[in-house]
């Protein structure tokens, strides 16, 4: 103010309201003073009436504080450790000391805990009004789903929720608050103050007194008196809803009672967010006595009048503008230095307290949305937390780096693989694996980018994953890298590779020396003729455990075209007729359905098939039979079939025939072990191969019966592809013979 008061052109409120005034004043005191008498009367039944609207606001005020002291208890009771936890297990055995403690502590007269459905989880009722130590009667079960107080907590998400009901005690004042869990509600809390109590702390502090009205005027608590509503204080159904309906004024009347006559002043009785009835205030009239008196001094204070209400209003703008235009100043300023709780607590009944009720109100708002705020950052902080956790109990190691490539999050794992080195340098090249195209989605808002690369770590070797990260719009915010140490795996893949090269070496060096001595001794030509085929077969068996091994295999779909299912049949047969007549058994070939084309890679095709009519060969006796079949199609699907009459698999053999590396035992009929040669790996690669095809597997076998491999390959059309034929003079079916379709 002093700096404000230095300014040019300065004039301080006080003087620009009051100097007007006091002229004003002047000139009217001394025209009407003649009238003082006069007017005396009137303006003692102002003066009452000013004096009941005055005592009613401050029995407002102390409603609305107890209110917000009973609003404060019950969150306080909500908040409190281990509440929620006892809510949510319904134990009210634990509730019961928590409640009577903090009951007991700040004199609460009732506290209830509800669940969600509005049932009583447990009560507790004063009924000893001893100061030292209260005692609790306690109940539960209660249904009070019906009850307002519940039901504006439940129904009309009120927090602070209030309402009135008649206990054995006495009329008590609830105030109900919900109960949390995170974001979960869990029931309500429901703490209650005498109302009884509530009229007598205004009765002592007002010197008036005061009487409560429910629904249609019913008179629910009095100081004048205990029992029912005697006639003087009755209230109307008109009345009650007249004063119910108020909002800045009161309803003020004369009533007679007990032989005293009393001006009686009615408020609607705001509790919190709720009207719950009519509040009364009485003060007796003395008008009577103070006229007798009044005409009796009139003459000696005409001349005292002109003074005292220049000085009274001089002092009254002083304290009433004045004062509150400070008062309001002082929280504005609080406010600005972060002190949420300042508070003009002002009703708006002027201008000025009507700036004041503005600026608690926008801070209510300010303090609602910081609030909020520190919920949400409670709740990011926690999901941090739990994020970091699950980043370390993660066997691989993480690494997160934002759209600059720094590094915000990495885990003990990762920090483990990647020692010493320095890790923006060690990351650096899966910077250049972003291309235009992003890979499969693996979840959402991310996207591999491109093929695992391997990175040279001191004496590891670590296999590094990038992975984009996209927000809501599609646009990267960020790259996650997984690093996995592959050390053994690759060791491993070089010891097979080694191997599998001898191997072929071992079949290779015989083979030349057989070729040599076919050349120069015609006897053993025909022998060197079948081992060097058999010995073939054995190379091409090698090379092909090679290729199966590979740790990166290639994907079949880069090397898919139509194929005509005919002749790819007709290839297969040929390739496996020598193979079975050898054996001494009968290949056929059955084509129930004609131009049929799948979509495939030919040689993998070949080798699953081939597959497959292997396994039959080598476990059907001489004189066996074998067909190799297309028996039409279903659901975009070609359906084919490979059988046999052979040994058959046991039921208990079934279901791991197509574990890789797994070998049953089959028997003769007389339960001779059948041995053939193999390494347990055809069928696992023939399943392998055709469900990459996006095809089916399936088999059944029956011992004494035989075995059928069902598959299925989807079709494709043959308009939009170049289809290769075979030419018209070529014999597909070679040394295979070719049966009748009938069975």
């Amino acid at each position: 103010m002093s700096n404000a008061s230095s300014r040019p052109g300065f004039i301080s409120l006080r003087w620009r309201l009051t100097l007007p005034v006091l002229l004003l004043v002047l000139v009217v005191s001394m025209l009407a003073a003649y009238a003082v008498g006069r007017s005396f009367n009137n303006a003692v039944e102002s003066s009452q009436s000013n004096w009941l609207l005055q005592t009613s606001q401050v029995a407002n005020q102390s409603v609305a504080e107890q209110y917000e002291q009973s609003r404060l208890e019950a969150q306080r009771i909500a908040f409190t450790r281990g509440v929620s936890d006892a809510v949510r297990s319904r134990d009210a055995q634990t509730l019961q000391p928590i409640l009577e403690g903090l009951a007991s502590l700040v004199e609460l007269d009732s506290v209830i805990i509800v669940d969600t459905q509005g049932l009583e989880l447990i009560g507790l009722l004063r009924i000893s009004q001893s100061q030292s130590q209260p005692s609790y009667a306690l109940s539960t079960g209660t249904d009070l789903r019906q009850e307002s107080v519940v039901r504006a907590v439940f129904d009309e998400a009120y927090v602070g929720a209030a309402g009135l009901a008649r206990t054995p005690q006495g009329m008590l004042l609830y105030t109900a608050v919900p109960v949390y869990d995170g974001e979960t509600l869990l029931g309500a809390v429901i703490v209650g103050r005498s109302m009884n109590n509530l009229l007598t702390r205004l009765q002592t502090a007002t010197r008036s007194d005061y009487a409560l009205y429910g629904d249609e005027g019913a008179l629910l608590q009095s100081t004048l008196v205990d029992d029912a509503s005697p006639q003087g204080l009755t209230l109307t159904p008109e009345m009650f809803r007249a004063a119910l309906s108020a909002q800045d004024t009161v309803q003020i009347a004369s009533r007679s009672f007990a032989g005293a006559v009393y001006q009686a002043a009615y408020s609607p009785f705001i509790y919190g967010p709720s009207r719950l009835g009519v509040l009364a205030v009485f003060l007796p009239d003395n008008t009577a006595l103070i006229q007798q008196t009044g005409r009796q001094i009139a003459g000696l204070s005409l001349a005292a009048i002109a003074a005292f209400v220049i000085i009274g209003l001089f002092l009254i703008t002083n304290r009433s503008v004045i004062a509150q235009s400070r008062r309001v100043a002082a929280v504005a300023s609080a406010l600005t230095t972060g002190d949420l709780s300042a508070r003009t607590r002002m009703r708006p009944t002027d201008e000025i307290r009507a700036v004041g009720h503005a600026l608690d109100r926008y801070a209510d708002h300010v303090q609602q949305r910081h609030d909020a705020l520190h919920v949400t950052l409670r709740r990011q902080r926690r999901e941090a937390e739990f994020l970091l956790s699950v980043l370390e109990s993660i066997p691989d190691g993480v690494i997160v780096q934002d759209q600059d490539g720094q590094i915000i999050v990495m885990n003990e794992q990762a920090r483990s693989l990647l020692g010493s080195q320095n890790i923006q340098a060690g990351l650096r090249d899966l910077n250049t694996v972003v291309t235009n195209r992003l890979g499969k989605a693996i979840a959402p808002g991310l996207y591999s980018l491109g093929d695992p690369l391997r990175l040279q770590q001191e004496d590891k070797i670590l296999s590094a994953q990038a992975a984009a990260m996209l927000n809501m719009f599609d646009q990267r915010v960020g790259t996650v890298v997984i690093l996995r140490d592959i050390t053994r795996e690759v060791h491993y893949e070089q010891m097979q590779d080694k191997l599998l090269q001898r191997l072929s070496d071992d079949v290779q060096s015989p083979l030349l020396t057989l070729s040599r001595a076919a050349a120069s001794d015609a006897s053993v030509t025909d022998i060197a003729r079948g081992l060097s085929r058999h010995a073939a077969a054995l190379q091409k068996l090698i090379v092909e455990m090679r290729e199966i091994t590979l740790p990166q295999l290639i994907d079949t779909a880069e090397v898919h075209k139509p194929l005509y299912l005919d002749t790819l049949i007709w290839v297969i047969a040929n390739e496996w007729g020598q193979v079975a007549s050898a054996a001494s058994l009968t290949l056929e070939v059955v084509i129930e359905k004609h131009n049929l084309y799948i979509l495939g890679d030919e040689r993998r095709l070949r080798w699953a098939i081939g597959n497959i009519i292997d396994n039959a060969i080598k476990y059907t006796p001489p004189g066996g039979k074998l067909t190799l079949e297309i028996n039409g199609e279903s659901g975009g699907r070609a359906l084919l079939r490979v059988r046999d009459n052979g040994l058959a698999i046991a039921p208990e053999e079934l279901p791991h025939i197509f574990t890789r590396y797994y070998r049953g035992t089959p028997r003769l009929a007389d339960g001779q072990v059948w041995h053939v040669p193999g390494t347990g790996q055809g069928l696992f690669v023939a399943r392998q191969i055709i469900e990459s095809h996006g095809g089916l597997i399936q088999i059944k076998s029956r011992l004494g019966v035989g075995t059928a491999v069902y598959f299925a390959l989807p079709l494709t059309a043959s308009v939009s592809y170049e289809i290769p034929y075979l030419a018209s003079d070529v014999d597909l079916e070679g040394e295979t013979v070719r049966l009748s379709k009938s069975r």
